[in-house]
Order: C-alpha cells, then sequence, then structure tokens
C-alpha cells in the first residue's frame, strides 16, 4: 500500500513521522517517513501482514531511525 500525507509539519532531521498499523489491539511497524517544507511526504507501506487485516493506522513523531513501539505524540490516525 502507499500513503500520502499533506500539511504535516516538518521535524527535526532527528525526527520522522512512523506509521503504525493497528489489529486487535497491536501495533506493527508500517515504516518511517518525512515530509518536505510544504507538509507533503509519501511512504510505501511495509506491512508484515496483508493490509486487509488491520483494523487502524497511526501516525506518531519518533526518533529518525524509528521505534520499536509508538513513543511520540499521535498526529494522526483512523479506521481502515
Amino acid at each position: 500500500g502507499t500513503l500520502v500525507v499533506d500539511g504535516l509539519m516538518e521535524l527535526n532531521p532527528d525526527q520522522a513521522y512512523q506509521l503504525w498499523l493497528i489489529r486487535d489491539g497491536q501495533r506493527d511497524d508500517g515504516g518511517v517517513f518525512t515530509v518536505v517544507h510544504d507538509g507533503y511526504g509519501g511512504l510505501w507501506v511495509n506491512s508484515p501482514q496483508p493490509l486487509g487485516s488491520y483494523q487502524a493506522f497511526g501516525v506518531t513523531i519518533e526518533p529518525a531511525s524509528g521505534s520499536h513501539g509508538p513513543t511520540g505524540p499521535k498526529v494522526l490516525g483512523g479506521e481502515l
């Protein structure tokens, strides 16, 4: 899958956005991405399970290399 965002805040170089895919209350890492100065960015989603098996998603601010689980503030989320 592909995630495209617009209007997100450009982050410091040591930070990135991280996509979390949520299934039965468990979060899987969907990938790390950044945005350009106007807030536009995209990500080829790396899902460990078929995308159709997830019920929701969230995006948090994390260290640039990503995290094993969400540690930063949630900036996006929704149901799939």
